[in-house]
């Protein structure tokens, strides 16, 4: 179960005659088990028989624990989730669930599993950023009624087996290798354009040949000149 550190409605005060409400709490105030009401910040006289609890306002990170889950196609990864969790109605938050902590963490986890059971693994490893897209949404009123919200669901890590991470690991070395393998063909099928087009030009103008000999001559080159056997020496 994860552990969450901002109030769940258990920090009560129910002995003295002052009670002390920091400026980021407020306190639901019950006597004899009948709801009073809520009290801001500052110090208050408790009055006999009253119970104070006192509920942390301020947005707090919750950390739901690496979580084994099957994918869509049968593969069972391990992935943990990260949510912001404000307390945004203290009343609510103290009466209407005993476990109001546990019930935002069991929310949160049966929807993280019911996102990867309905994606397909290479999904999973590929769209972290928007896989938990609407979450937030789709859970708004099972939060309001515990007098939270609940913001920025995302996914903290993602864990594949290793045999799994072996075969993705290898896919994209293939892919790089053929792509890498595309380009070398490119690059010889564009030098082999470039040769025929200069041969046909040649062959349809002969006189460019003697040009380009004699501009090689002009540049500094050394020039070799067979002559046919039948001509004379």
């Amino acid at each position: 179960m994860a552990t969450l550190e901002f109030a769940s409605g258990n920090d009560v005060v129910r002995f003295g005659f002052h009670v002390v409400v920091p400026a980021w709490s407020r306190a639901v105030v019950l006597r004899d088990g009948a709801l009073i009401g809520e009290v801001g910040p500052g110090r208050h006289r408790r009055k006999r028989r009253s119970d104070w609890h006192l509920v942390d306002l301020r947005p707090t990170l919750l950390t739901i624990p690496p979580q084994e889950v099957l994918t869509l196609d049968g593969v069972q990864v391990r992935i943990s989730l990260l949510a912001t969790v404000t307390v945004v109605d203290a009343t609510a938050w103290v009466t209407a669930s005993a476990s109001p902590v546990e019930t935002v963490y069991a929310a949160l986890q049966v929807a993280l599993r019911d996102r990867v059971a309905a994606t397909e693994l290479a999904s999973v490893a590929t769209s972290r950023t928007t896989l938990l897209d609407g979450v937030e949404a789709e859970l708004a009123p099972v939060f309001a009624s515990l007098g939270v919200s609940v913001t920025s669901v995302a996914l903290k890590d993602v864990t594949l087996p290793q045999d799994v991470r072996f075969a993705l690991a290898q896919v994209a070395l293939t892919k790089q290798r053929a792509l890498a393998e595309l380009e070398r063909a490119r690059g010889e099928a564009a030098s082999l354009r470039s040769l025929a087009n200069t041969a046909k030009l040649i062959a349809e103008n002969p006189a460019l040949l003697q040009l380009r000999t004699l501009q090689a001559a002009t540049e500094g080159a050394n020039i070799v000149i067979h002559r046919g056997e039948g001509e004379n020496r």
